[in-house]
């Protein structure tokens, strides 16, 4: 049975924490794409990106899941989510998601885009039901164990509520 959202924890992902956290978010990584993880050197050369930003979450003082992504100027992209397999369908990927939209509402974004594996139904599935449409499609983006799959680009608008007068 999986934990009560109100066990799981959101904290704000920043540049300055690379250095601490690309360790235990590069094994997390693994564990969500173990086909094509990145490595802790790569995770804290995302982290230093100019204009990235994330959240992960926490349960139980464990990470369990991530959202990486960059702020392009009006787009931002979501470079990877991720939930750890023993916890996925409990509304952590959706928790992190909706959060990382925040953010680009806070951040005057207009849209926000990603690239998702054409056989990954589950990931489909959640930003379907969050206002993702696809826009595009990369042939053989992904690495898998048995050969490459087609990358699927979704783009969501990104929509403000006028402020209450």
């Amino acid at each position: 049975m999986s934990p009560p959202a109100a066990s799981r924890r959101l904290e704000p992902l920043c540049g300055g924490a690379a250095p601490s956290l690309a360790l235990p978010l590069s094994m997390l990584h693994r564990a969500c794409f173990p086909d094509d993880p990145w490595q802790p050197d790569e995770m804290a050369r995302i982290m230093a990106i100019a204009g990235f930003f994330g959240r992960i979450a926490w349960e139980k003082g464990e990470p369990t899941g991530f959202a990486l992504a960059l702020d392009l100027g009006e787009e931002c992209e979501l470079l990877a989510l991720g939930i750890a397999p023993g916890r996925r369908r409990a509304g952590s990927g959706s928790a992190l998601l909706t959060a990382i939209c925040d953010e680009v509402v806070r951040r005057a974004g207009h849209s926000i885009f990603l690239e998702v594996a054409a056989d990954n139904a589950a990931a489909r599935a959640l930003y379907a039901g969050n206002g993702f449409v696809q826009i595009g499609r990369r042939p053989n983006y992904y690495r898998r164990a048995a050969g490459r799959v087609d990358a699927l680009v979704l783009r969501r608008k990104i929509t403000r509520v006028a402020p209450a007068t």
